[in-house]
């Protein structure tokens, strides 16, 4: 993993998750980070004062100076990574997938708006959104994450369905970067009842995908998909919880309704959404 790409709207809780960012740059060996503003993005809302007389150059000029401040910040916890700065008055997730290929970004890592936190990012389509455009990783960084705490258990969560869409590459860049341990988790209704021949052939093919990392597999039941993954990642202690959306139906509600809510309210457990693979 080489470029990453950080969000940033310049408050406290956008630098939060480029703190938690900075201490995954040598585990994922990236060698260089854009720290990067979108000023017309509908992602975050910025801190940043706006004013009718400046013109767009000054704004321009005001960000850069803005990002030049927090990238000083983030020299001081990252030292073997090239730090860029890119500010653009386009509109984010449209730009998204256009911005990651012409600056080779394997990795996006963004914060929450210090003005209306998660709720705001998630309860919107605007993370969904991200997510369905992004060709590479996203990583969502609840504001009230904990910083410096090693990664040491990571929950990747499944609905036992199209187990081909797993990017298993990029999944395995995070599982080889962290001497963590690897719990496969499905949620459903009736976990372990009547599962069907294709159901049983998913749960053979995602044992192979985990072989070689020793995980273990739970199958539990609860009528609330998120509130089963969220007592299991509590209950395990979970670093992070690892995601594969699918484009519609199936996890892809991970980002809607009470399971952004109870993310919002209820979580502190940094959440990696890994694009699936086109069939």
């Amino acid at each position: 993993m080489k470029t990453m790409l950080l969000l940033t709207d310049f408050s406290e809780n956008a630098f939060r998750a480029t703190e938690y960012a900075a201490q995954l740059v040598d585990p994922l060996q990236v060698s260089r980070i854009l720290l990067y503003h979108a000023y017309q993005s509908s992602i975050i809302g910025t801190d940043l004062p706006v004013t009718n007389a400046g013109s767009d150059q000054q704004l321009y000029l005001d960000i850069m100076e803005n990002l030049g401040l927090q990238q000083d910040r983030l020299s001081a916890l990252v030292k073997h990574a090239r730090i860029d700065l890119m500010a653009e008055d386009v509109s984010l997730p449209a730009h998204i997938s256009q911005l990651c290929k012409a600056e080779e970004v394997d990795i996006i890592v963004m914060g929450v708006s210090g003005r209306s936190g998660l709720e705001k990012l998630l309860l919107g389509s605007t993370t969904s959104m991200m997510i369905a455009e992004s060709t590479v990783p996203v990583l969502i960084v609840p504001k009230d994450t904990l910083i410096g705490k090693p990664i040491q258990s990571l929950v990747f969560t499944t609905d036992l369905k199209d187990h081909a869409s797993i990017p298993a590459h990029q999944l395995y860049e995070f599982l080889d970067a962290f001497p963590a341990t690897v719990q496969v988790l499905n949620v459903d209704k009736a976990a372990g009842e009547s599962y069907t021949m294709e159901t049983k052939e998913s749960i053979a093919s995602l044992h192979r995908i985990f072989e070689k990392y020793n995980a273990s597999f739970d199958y539990i039941n609860n009528s609330n998909t998120v509130e089963g993954i969220l007592s299991y990642a509590n209950q395990h202690h979970a670093s992070m919880i690892i995601v594969v959306p699918r484009k519609l139906g199936g996890l892809a509600s991970f980002f809607h309704n009470s399971i952004s809510k109870k993310l919002a309210y209820d979580s502190n457990i940094p959440l990696l959404s890994l694009p699936a693979v086109k069939a």
